[in-house]
């Protein structure tokens, strides 16, 4: 594809370096997946635990890369597992709306792009003169450096697709001039105004019977039907170090202890560390007081300086601790330079072998006696979620496991799960308790929520009654002095337009537009609602200028148009990605 556009090279240039953002490079998986078993299914396409634990290993290399002096903890692993399988997703689903809307890319488009690089290349130094982008100098890149152009290929035939889908979305957003002075009328009809907030907050004392609460619950009782729903009782296993591993942690750093010295500090660190400052000798920089655990930042503020503690124990493991040097920050905190030596305390393999062999004993005897007893004579806590529906993706107590979800759905109650282990390495044994058709929330479920709105409801009663009273006794053009007298808000808003939030008050439709129907100087009249009530004085008004509009609207309509572009590709966006058929079964596997 080169060949002719080297033919046409007028110069060489060496690049020295550039960046693009690119995909995860998965693109490919969907012809190689296996029918079974899978680890999961999004869009009817199998996706196989060897394919995903590739992906995942991809990923905590690069992740390992990018935060060298980070250790990939448990929590770490979590995120980036849900990263990549979120990564996953997105790609299925957008390759699946390519198919729908017949995306291609030619060697034409690739061509174009090339011959027309965006602001990511243009803003490259190298291809810079003068501060200003040269064509000449990336078009000699291009044709003398193979690996160069390759890799530049390589990425536009990768993001194109999504280009052309985006545009695609896009283009099904027409907006027409009419669209465009209405946006502007809207955006340029201001006023200013002085509002007297009868804030139904302010009254006190008030508080809904039981007899008011039940009549609301009969009268709205429809609000309260719920499709049908499952619960849970359950057990978990946490994983933690055995007195074994401690032991070992242990034995390991007393050890080292006798071999360390200021001399060779650095070295052991770097040789016996398991921390993520091992390769810099365990130096941990300057830090003042508290930036450390209790137990290290005790230690080592009561240390001399040169002085390497005897091991300790934190959260963290087992340290050996050098302070090196202190010093006073310019406001007189005290800080230390330290470095240490980490003897991690973890599970270990056999410990974690033991906790899946007690899951399984744990699961062998709730199918006989059930999940109570089981935990009971295992010394176990029993728990039970809230219900959960057919479309949850996370369960009270338990996270994100959809798989448990499905289970639910087609067992029956008492039903046990087979052990789930989770991405900490914690197991969790599960038994259906409760499973109900559509059905209505028990009144004890819902009542503290109920009592709330029941009492909003009296206390926007009475402060209406009393701006009602308000109205009467007074002139208007009393209203603002009296106001602040009496302990009423008076909210001074600032270019109010239609759809505009005011500050306190929030957004109340039918006060902004009486607010907008009026002249400088003039009142609205009382506005209720069910915050309380509202009377506005407008104080300076500004009118959309028309001839301005005729000036700018072609400018104007380019504007509305991307805007609504990227507002309708985002909601196209989203609701793609949440229809999206997804079976997850993550949690089944050891990832």
């Amino acid at each position: 594809m080169f060949e002719q556009m080297r033919r046409n090279a007028k110069a060489i240039f060496w690049v020295i370096a550039i960046v693009f953002i690119v995909g995860m490079g998965i693109g490919g998986v969907a012809g190689v997946f296996t029918p079974k078993p899978f680890l999961a299914k999004i869009e009817g396409q199998k996706i196989t635990y060897t394919e995903y634990k590739q992906m995942l290993q991809r990923a905590y290399g690069k992740y390992a890369e990018e935060n060298p002096d980070k250790e990939i903890d448990d929590a770490a692993m979590d995120q980036i597992n849900n990263d990549t399988f979120k990564q996953l997703k997105d790609e299925i689903v957008m390759n699946k709306a390519m198919k729908k809307y017949r995306i291609k890319v030619t060697d034409e488009d690739v061509m174009e792009k090339l011959n027309n690089p965006g602001d990511d290349v243009k803003q490259i130094p190298d291809f810079q003169v003068d501060g200003k982008f040269d064509m000449d100098k990336y078009m000699d890149a291009l044709m003398t450096n193979d690996q160069f152009a390759q890799y530049l290929e390589a990425s536009y035939r990768n993001s194109l697709p999504y280009e052309k889908l985006y545009e695609r979305i896009k283009s099904e957003v027409v907006i027409t001039m009419d669209d465009v002075k209405e946006d502007y009328i809207k955006k340029n009809d201001m006023a200013d105004a002085k509002i007297i907030f009868f804030d139904a907050k302010k009254i006190k004392d008030v508080e809904a019977s039981d007899a008011e609460i039940q009549a609301y619950y009969d009268e709205n009782k429809e609000d309260y039907k719920k499709d049908p729903a499952c619960k849970y009782k359950y057990i978990k296993m946490p994983l933690a170090a055995s007195e074994a591993d401690k032991n070992r942690a242990k034995t390991k750093i007393d050890s080292i202890y006798p071999e360390v010295n200021k001399d060779n500090f650095a070295d052991m660190a770097m040789e016996y560390s398991e921390g993520p400052s091992a390769p810099k000798g365990g130096d941990l920089d300057w830090f003042g007081r508290g930036k450390m655990v209790a137990e290290f930042d005790e230690m080592v503020f009561k240390m001399a300086v040169g002085d390497i503690s005897k091991p300790i124990l934190t959260q963290f493991g087992w340290h050996i601790i050098y302070k090196r040097d202190t010093r006073k920050t310019e406001d007189g905190q005290d800080e230390v330079l330290a470095s240490h030596i980490l003897i991690n305390v973890e599970p270990s393999q056999a410990t974690k072998d033991n906790l899946g062999n007690i899951a399984m004993d744990i699961y062998d005897l709730a199918a006989e006696v059930g999940i109570d007893s089981a935990g009971s004579q295992m010394k176990y806590e029993v728990k039970e979620t809230r219900e959960f529906y057919a479309d949850a993706t996370y369960i009270s107590g338990i996270g994100r496991e959809e798989s448990l979800v499905t289970f639910a759905f087609k067992n029956k109650v008492g039903a046990i799960a087979d052990p789930i282990k989770q991405t900490d390495g914690s197991y969790l044994v599960a038994q259906i308790s409760y499973k109900v058709g559509e059905h209505y929330q028990d009144l004890e479920e819902v009542k503290s929520r109920i009592k709330r709105t029941v009492e909003t409801s009296k206390k926007a009663e009475v402060v209406i009654a009393k701006a009602d009273s308000f109205v009467t006794a007074y002139q208007p053009e009393e209203w603002l002095a009296k106001a602040a007298e009496e302990g009423w808000e008076i909210v001074e808003a600032t270019e109010i337009t239609i759809d505009k939030s005011l500050p306190k008050v929030r957004k109340v439709d039918a006060l902004n537009k009486a607010i907008l129907d009026l002249g400088i100087d003039q009142h609205t009249e009382l506005i209720k609602d069910d915050n309380g009530a509202y009377l506005a004085f407008v104080t300076s008004r500004t009118k959309p200028d028309m001839e301005k509009f005729e000036t700018e609207k072609d400018s104007l309509l380019e504007t509305l148009q991307e805007s609504k572009e990227t507002e309708h590709l985002n909601e196209w966006y989203q609701e793609a990605i949440q229809n999206a058929e997804v079976i997850d079964n993550r949690s089944l596997y050891d990832l």
